[in-house]
Protein backbone atom coordinates (compact mmCIF):
# COMPACT_ATOMS: atom_id res chain seq x y z
CA UNK A 1 0.00 0.00 0.00
CA UNK A 2 1.29 3.46 -0.93
CA UNK A 3 1.62 6.18 1.70
CA UNK A 4 1.61 9.86 0.85
CA UNK A 5 4.12 12.26 2.36
CA UNK A 6 2.65 14.92 4.67
CA UNK A 7 3.14 18.47 3.51
CA UNK A 8 4.78 21.14 5.63
CA UNK A 9 1.34 22.52 6.47
CA UNK A 10 0.22 19.04 7.62
CA UNK A 11 3.16 18.83 10.03
CA UNK A 12 2.42 22.32 11.34
CA UNK A 13 -1.25 21.39 11.81
CA UNK A 14 -0.31 18.34 13.89
CA UNK A 15 2.12 20.42 15.97
CA UNK A 16 -0.50 23.11 16.58
CA UNK A 17 -3.08 20.46 17.54
CA UNK A 18 -0.85 18.96 20.23
CA UNK A 19 0.22 22.37 21.52
CA UNK A 20 -3.44 23.11 22.20
CA UNK A 21 -4.50 19.64 23.37
CA UNK A 22 -1.53 18.68 25.57
CA UNK A 23 -2.18 21.10 28.48
CA UNK A 24 -5.75 19.80 28.83
CA UNK A 25 -4.89 16.10 28.50
CA UNK A 26 -1.71 15.98 30.53
CA UNK A 27 -3.36 17.57 33.55
CA UNK A 28 -5.84 14.70 33.69
CA UNK A 29 -3.09 12.08 33.33
CA UNK A 30 -0.98 13.73 36.06
CA UNK A 31 -3.96 13.99 38.38
CA UNK A 32 -4.80 10.30 37.93
CA UNK A 33 -1.34 8.67 37.68
CA UNK A 34 1.15 11.20 39.07
CA UNK A 35 3.76 13.28 37.28
CA UNK A 36 6.09 10.55 36.05
CA UNK A 37 3.47 8.15 34.67
CA UNK A 38 1.20 11.02 33.60
CA UNK A 39 3.86 12.60 31.40
CA UNK A 40 4.86 9.15 30.03
CA UNK A 41 1.22 8.38 29.19
CA UNK A 42 0.86 11.75 27.45
CA UNK A 43 4.00 11.17 25.37
CA UNK A 44 2.74 7.73 24.38
CA UNK A 45 -0.64 9.24 23.52
CA UNK A 46 0.98 11.80 21.19
CA UNK A 47 3.09 9.20 19.38
CA UNK A 48 0.32 6.60 19.07
CA UNK A 49 -2.45 9.00 18.01
CA UNK A 50 -0.20 10.78 15.50
CA UNK A 51 0.85 7.45 13.96
CA UNK A 52 -2.76 6.26 13.76
CA UNK A 53 -3.94 9.53 12.18
CA UNK A 54 -1.07 9.31 9.67
CA UNK A 55 -2.08 5.77 8.66
CA UNK A 56 -5.71 6.81 8.17
CA UNK A 57 -5.22 10.18 6.44
CA UNK A 58 -2.11 9.48 4.35
CA UNK A 59 -2.53 5.75 3.78
CA UNK A 60 -5.98 4.20 4.08
CA UNK A 61 -8.17 7.02 2.74
CA UNK A 62 -6.09 7.91 -0.38
CA UNK A 63 -5.67 4.22 -1.29
CA UNK A 64 -9.37 3.48 -0.85
CA UNK A 65 -10.24 6.48 -3.03
CA UNK A 66 -7.76 5.40 -5.74
CA UNK A 67 -9.49 2.76 -7.87
CA UNK A 68 -6.32 0.73 -8.44
CA UNK A 69 -5.40 0.47 -4.74
CA UNK A 70 -8.66 0.01 -2.82
CA UNK A 71 -8.35 -3.80 -2.53
CA UNK A 72 -4.90 -3.49 -1.00
CA UNK A 73 -6.17 -0.82 1.40
CA UNK A 74 -9.08 -2.98 2.55
CA UNK A 75 -6.65 -5.87 3.12
CA UNK A 76 -4.53 -3.60 5.31
CA UNK A 77 -7.54 -2.31 7.29
CA UNK A 78 -7.99 -5.36 9.63
CA UNK A 79 -4.27 -5.30 10.46
CA UNK A 80 -4.50 -1.60 11.29
CA UNK A 81 -7.53 -2.11 13.54
CA UNK A 82 -5.90 -5.01 15.38
CA UNK A 83 -2.64 -3.10 15.87
CA UNK A 84 -4.60 -0.08 17.09
CA UNK A 85 -6.38 -2.11 19.77
CA UNK A 86 -3.25 -4.00 20.88
CA UNK A 87 -1.04 -0.91 21.10
CA UNK A 88 -3.71 1.07 22.93
CA UNK A 89 -4.51 -1.66 25.47
CA UNK A 90 -0.95 -2.86 25.96
CA UNK A 91 0.76 0.51 25.97
CA UNK A 92 -1.46 2.42 28.31
CA UNK A 93 -2.05 -0.41 30.73
CA UNK A 94 1.67 -1.17 30.84
CA UNK A 95 2.39 2.49 31.66
CA UNK A 96 -0.18 2.72 34.47
CA UNK A 97 0.59 -0.75 35.78
CA UNK A 98 -2.75 -2.43 35.16
CA UNK A 99 -3.33 -5.80 33.51
CA UNK A 100 -4.50 -5.62 29.91
CA UNK A 101 -7.62 -7.43 28.71
CA UNK A 102 -6.98 -9.47 25.57
CA UNK A 103 -10.49 -10.83 25.19
CA UNK A 104 -12.45 -9.88 22.04
CA UNK A 105 -14.52 -7.48 24.14
CA UNK A 106 -11.41 -5.99 25.69
CA UNK A 107 -9.80 -5.47 22.27
CA UNK A 108 -12.99 -3.93 20.90
CA UNK A 109 -13.16 -1.57 23.87
CA UNK A 110 -9.54 -0.55 23.33
CA UNK A 111 -10.17 -0.04 19.61
CA UNK A 112 -13.16 2.24 20.25
CA UNK A 113 -11.31 4.26 22.88
CA UNK A 114 -8.32 4.70 20.60
CA UNK A 115 -10.54 5.73 17.67
CA UNK A 116 -12.09 8.45 19.83
CA UNK A 117 -8.59 9.50 20.94
CA UNK A 118 -7.08 10.05 17.47
CA UNK A 119 -10.36 10.73 15.65
CA UNK A 120 -10.29 14.50 16.17
CA UNK A 121 -6.74 14.82 14.82
CA UNK A 122 -7.54 12.60 11.81
CA UNK A 123 -10.73 14.57 11.11
CA UNK A 124 -8.85 17.86 11.35
CA UNK A 125 -6.18 16.69 8.85
CA UNK A 126 -8.77 15.21 6.49
CA UNK A 127 -10.85 18.39 6.51
CA UNK A 128 -7.76 20.52 5.92
CA UNK A 129 -6.60 18.40 2.97
CA UNK A 130 -10.11 18.33 1.50
CA UNK A 131 -10.29 22.12 1.66
CA UNK A 132 -6.86 22.43 0.04
CA UNK A 133 -7.85 19.94 -2.67
CA UNK A 134 -11.00 21.94 -3.44
CA UNK A 135 -8.92 25.09 -3.77
CA UNK A 136 -6.51 23.34 -6.12
CA UNK A 137 -9.35 21.91 -8.20
CA UNK A 138 -10.84 25.38 -8.59
CA UNK A 139 -7.48 26.73 -9.71
CA UNK A 140 -7.02 23.80 -12.12
CA UNK A 141 -10.46 24.39 -13.62
CA UNK A 142 -9.63 28.06 -14.10
CA UNK A 143 -6.32 27.27 -15.80
CA UNK A 144 -7.98 24.57 -17.94
CA UNK A 145 -10.61 27.06 -19.09
CA UNK A 146 -7.92 29.57 -20.03
CA UNK A 147 -5.90 26.87 -21.77
CA UNK A 148 -8.94 25.62 -23.70
CA UNK A 149 -9.62 29.16 -24.91
CA UNK A 150 -6.00 29.40 -26.05
CA UNK A 151 -6.27 26.11 -27.92
CA UNK A 152 -9.58 27.10 -29.50
CA UNK A 153 -8.01 30.36 -30.60
CA UNK A 154 -5.11 28.46 -32.14
CA UNK A 155 -7.53 26.16 -33.97
CA UNK A 156 -9.29 29.07 -35.66
CA UNK A 157 -6.32 31.45 -35.82
CA UNK A 158 -6.79 33.07 -39.26
CA UNK A 159 -3.03 33.52 -39.76
CA UNK A 160 -2.33 29.86 -39.01
CA UNK A 161 -5.11 28.73 -41.33
CA UNK A 162 -4.16 31.24 -44.02
CA UNK A 163 -0.50 30.19 -44.05
CA UNK A 164 -1.26 26.48 -44.20
CA UNK A 165 -4.00 26.84 -46.79
CA UNK A 166 -1.59 28.85 -48.94
CA UNK A 167 0.93 26.02 -48.71
CA UNK A 168 -1.81 23.52 -49.55
CA UNK A 169 -2.94 25.57 -52.56
CA UNK A 170 0.60 25.67 -53.94
CA UNK A 171 1.00 21.92 -53.49
CA UNK A 172 -2.30 21.21 -55.25
CA UNK A 173 -1.07 23.14 -58.30
CA UNK A 174 2.42 21.64 -58.31
CA UNK A 175 2.15 18.16 -56.75
CA UNK A 176 -1.33 16.70 -55.99
CA UNK A 177 0.20 13.65 -54.27
CA UNK A 178 2.18 15.86 -51.87
CA UNK A 179 -0.94 17.99 -51.35
CA UNK A 180 -2.91 14.92 -50.28
CA UNK A 181 -0.20 13.95 -47.78
CA UNK A 182 -0.08 17.52 -46.45
CA UNK A 183 -3.84 17.55 -45.96
CA UNK A 184 -3.63 14.22 -44.08
CA UNK A 185 -1.13 15.67 -41.60
CA UNK A 186 -3.12 18.90 -41.33
CA UNK A 187 -6.29 16.97 -40.44
CA UNK A 188 -4.37 14.72 -38.03
CA UNK A 189 -3.12 17.76 -36.12
CA UNK A 190 -6.62 19.12 -35.57
CA UNK A 191 -7.97 15.69 -34.74
CA UNK A 192 -5.44 15.38 -31.90
CA UNK A 193 -6.22 18.89 -30.65
CA UNK A 194 -9.91 18.06 -30.39
CA UNK A 195 -9.30 14.62 -28.85
CA UNK A 196 -7.12 15.90 -26.02
CA UNK A 197 -8.53 19.36 -25.37
CA UNK A 198 -10.35 18.23 -22.18
CA UNK A 199 -7.62 15.91 -20.83
CA UNK A 200 -5.20 16.77 -18.03
CA UNK A 201 -2.55 14.23 -19.06
CA UNK A 202 -1.35 12.65 -22.30
CA UNK A 203 1.42 10.10 -22.88
CA UNK A 204 4.82 11.29 -24.06
CA UNK A 205 4.43 8.98 -27.07
CA UNK A 206 1.16 10.66 -28.07
CA UNK A 207 2.67 14.11 -27.48
CA UNK A 208 5.62 13.25 -29.76
CA UNK A 209 3.24 11.99 -32.46
CA UNK A 210 1.33 15.26 -32.21
CA UNK A 211 4.61 17.19 -32.51
CA UNK A 212 5.48 15.18 -35.64
CA UNK A 213 2.29 16.37 -37.32
CA UNK A 214 3.02 19.97 -36.36
CA UNK A 215 6.66 19.77 -37.44
CA UNK A 216 5.60 18.34 -40.82
CA UNK A 217 3.50 21.46 -41.46
CA UNK A 218 6.38 23.71 -40.39
CA UNK A 219 8.78 21.94 -42.79
CA UNK A 220 6.38 22.40 -45.68
CA UNK A 221 6.17 26.10 -44.87
CA UNK A 222 9.80 26.91 -43.99
CA UNK A 223 11.63 24.18 -45.87
CA UNK A 224 14.92 23.23 -44.22
CA UNK A 225 15.32 26.54 -42.38
CA UNK A 226 14.55 24.71 -39.13
CA UNK A 227 15.98 21.31 -38.26
CA UNK A 228 14.22 19.19 -35.65
CA UNK A 229 16.07 16.38 -33.91
CA UNK A 230 14.68 13.91 -31.40
CA UNK A 231 16.74 12.34 -28.61
CA UNK A 232 14.90 9.57 -26.74
CA UNK A 233 16.51 7.33 -24.15
CA UNK A 234 16.82 3.65 -24.96
CA UNK A 235 14.36 1.23 -23.36
CA UNK A 236 12.07 4.18 -22.58
CA UNK A 237 8.37 3.29 -22.63
CA UNK A 238 6.93 6.54 -23.99
CA UNK A 239 3.34 5.36 -23.52
CA UNK A 240 3.86 4.92 -19.75
CA UNK A 241 5.04 8.50 -19.14
CA UNK A 242 2.69 11.48 -18.94
CA UNK A 243 2.89 15.20 -19.69
CA UNK A 244 0.43 18.06 -20.14
CA UNK A 245 -1.10 17.94 -23.65
CA UNK A 246 0.05 20.63 -26.06
CA UNK A 247 3.45 21.03 -24.37
CA UNK A 248 5.59 20.36 -27.44
CA UNK A 249 3.39 22.38 -29.79
CA UNK A 250 3.83 25.45 -27.60
CA UNK A 251 7.61 25.02 -27.19
CA UNK A 252 8.25 24.24 -30.87
CA UNK A 253 5.97 27.10 -31.92
CA UNK A 254 7.90 29.52 -29.68
CA UNK A 255 11.23 28.36 -31.15
CA UNK A 256 10.10 29.08 -34.71
CA UNK A 257 8.24 32.25 -33.79
CA UNK A 258 11.12 34.00 -32.02
CA UNK A 259 14.21 32.64 -33.80
CA UNK A 260 15.46 33.03 -37.38
CA UNK A 261 16.45 30.08 -39.52
CA UNK A 262 17.69 29.71 -43.09
CA UNK A 263 18.43 26.77 -45.36
CA UNK A 264 22.20 27.39 -45.39
CA UNK A 265 22.37 27.63 -41.61
CA UNK A 266 19.25 25.99 -40.17
CA UNK A 267 18.24 26.50 -36.55
CA UNK A 268 18.51 23.16 -34.80
CA UNK A 269 15.68 22.44 -32.35
CA UNK A 270 16.30 19.40 -30.14
CA UNK A 271 13.47 17.50 -28.45
CA UNK A 272 14.80 15.25 -25.68
CA UNK A 273 12.76 12.70 -23.70
CA UNK A 274 14.02 10.93 -20.57
CA UNK A 275 12.31 9.00 -17.78
CA UNK A 276 11.91 12.23 -15.77
CA UNK A 277 11.82 15.17 -18.21
CA UNK A 278 10.74 16.31 -21.66
CA UNK A 279 13.00 19.08 -22.97
CA UNK A 280 13.09 21.41 -25.97
CA UNK A 281 16.31 23.38 -26.52
CA UNK A 282 17.86 25.47 -29.27
CA UNK A 283 20.40 28.21 -29.80
CA UNK A 284 19.27 31.80 -29.43
CA UNK A 285 18.97 33.46 -32.84
CA UNK A 286 16.50 36.33 -32.44
CA UNK A 287 14.72 37.55 -35.58
CA UNK A 288 15.71 40.97 -36.88
CA UNK A 289 12.13 42.16 -36.54
CA UNK A 290 10.95 41.70 -32.92
CA UNK A 291 7.89 39.49 -32.51
CA UNK A 292 4.99 40.74 -30.41
CA UNK A 293 4.48 38.31 -27.54
CA UNK A 294 2.78 38.54 -24.16
CA UNK A 295 4.45 35.40 -22.80
CA UNK A 296 1.11 34.04 -21.59
CA UNK A 297 1.63 30.67 -23.30
CA UNK A 298 4.71 29.76 -21.28
CA UNK A 299 3.23 31.20 -18.07
CA UNK A 300 0.10 29.13 -18.62
CA UNK A 301 2.20 25.99 -19.15
CA UNK A 302 4.18 26.66 -15.97
CA UNK A 303 0.97 27.07 -13.95
CA UNK A 304 -0.59 23.86 -15.30
CA UNK A 305 2.48 21.81 -14.35
CA UNK A 306 2.58 23.40 -10.91
CA UNK A 307 -1.07 22.58 -10.24
CA UNK A 308 -1.33 19.16 -11.92
CA UNK A 309 2.15 17.78 -11.15
CA UNK A 310 2.99 19.78 -8.03
CA UNK A 311 6.32 20.68 -9.69
CA UNK A 312 7.77 23.58 -11.66
CA UNK A 313 9.20 23.66 -15.19
CA UNK A 314 12.83 24.60 -15.81
CA UNK A 315 13.54 27.56 -18.11
CA UNK A 316 17.10 28.44 -19.16
CA UNK A 317 17.26 31.71 -21.07
CA UNK A 318 20.76 32.98 -21.89
CA UNK A 319 22.31 34.90 -24.76
CA UNK A 320 23.44 31.61 -26.33
CA UNK A 321 20.69 29.09 -25.66
CA UNK A 322 17.02 28.79 -24.77
CA UNK A 323 15.81 25.64 -23.00
CA UNK A 324 12.54 24.55 -21.44
CA UNK A 325 12.35 21.27 -19.50
CA UNK A 326 9.05 19.97 -18.12
CA UNK A 327 8.60 17.13 -15.59
CA UNK A 328 7.35 13.71 -16.66
CA UNK A 329 5.38 11.40 -14.36
CA UNK A 330 4.11 7.83 -14.52
CA UNK A 331 0.39 6.92 -14.36
CA UNK A 332 0.72 5.58 -10.79
CA UNK A 333 1.80 9.06 -9.63
CA UNK A 334 -1.18 10.95 -11.04
CA UNK A 335 -3.59 9.89 -8.25
CA UNK A 336 -1.34 11.24 -5.52
CA UNK A 337 -0.26 14.32 -7.44
CA UNK A 338 -3.83 15.62 -7.44
CA UNK A 339 -4.36 15.24 -3.68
Amino acid sequence: MLFQHPSRSDVLTVAAYWLVATPFLVSGYVYEFGWMWGVAAMAYNIVLDTAAAYCVVFGLLPNIIAAQHWRRALTFLPLFLLASAVLYNGGYLLLIGEKASWTPLGLLTGLLRHTVSYGLLASLLTGKRYFEMQQRLMLVQKVQAENELRHLKAQIDPHFLFNNLNVLRGLIQQDPVAANEYLTHFAGLYRMLIRHKDEDFVSVGEELRFADEYIYLLRQRFGSAYEFRREVGEQLNLNRLLVVPGTLQLLVENAVKHNAGDEENPLQVIIEATATTLTVRHKRRPKLTPVDSTGTGLSNLRERYRLLFGRDILIVDTAAVFLVSVPVISPKQTWSASL
